[in-house]
């Protein structure tokens, strides 16, 4: 039996919205964490094996989803090695967020002719851009809430402020499609 590419994809979304939920709650987030993260690699899975051509890119977030559920299965249990796997999983989110962007920025060259590749955007580009960055936020901010990462400045509340506004910009500017 085989699931649709669209029903992956969608319990995909529903399973980073379950665990984004668990790390906000402040008591007992883990079950909403594990159950949203075991869902992540179940459903990322899927959609993995059944793409006919896959990337280096999809490879480093199936990676960083596998290890992240690891790294938290290890501290919620307190069992040896969580250090290590911190580490890893910091690797793995510092390189599937190099491989991101890299693909945004070739993808914009693609588009464009020259180096002003923001004056070829229209607004319906710019709002899938600026969901995409929306995405990556939120989602960084939640591995800094649930692991107590900070660096400097850079903190969950930071990182969940940047995510949010421009998810709102990209509301605000994308195309807007009225039906009767």
């Amino acid at each position: 039996m085989t699931t649709s590419e669209h029903k992956s994809s969608l319990f995909f979304k529903l399973s980073i919205s379950i665990t984004v939920i668990g790390a906000l709650l402040k008591y007992v987030s883990w079950p909403l964490i594990l159950l949203g993260s075991l869902g992540m690699v179940i459903f990322h899975g899927i959609q993995f094996f059944q793409k006919k051509q896959r990337l280096a890119l999809d490879y480093s977030r199936y990676v960083l989803i596998i290890i992240f559920l690891s790294n938290f299965i290890f501290s919620l249990f307190n069992l040896p090695f969580t250090p290590i796997l911190s580490m890893l999983t910091k690797l793995a989110l510092a390189t599937f967020l190099t491989l991101y962007i890299r693909s945004i920025v070739s993808t914009n060259k693609e588009n464009s002719q020259n180096l002003q590749f923001l004056s070829n955007y229209n607004t319906a580009n710019l709002s899938y851009l600026l969901a995409d960055l929306a995405t990556v936020y939120i989602v960084l901010a939640s591995l800094f809430k649930i692991f107590n990462w900070e660096f400097g400045i850079i903190n969950t509340n930071f990182l969940f402020v940047i995510g949010l506004l421009s998810a709102l910009i990209s509301i605000l500017t994308s195309p807007k499609t009225f039906n009767n």
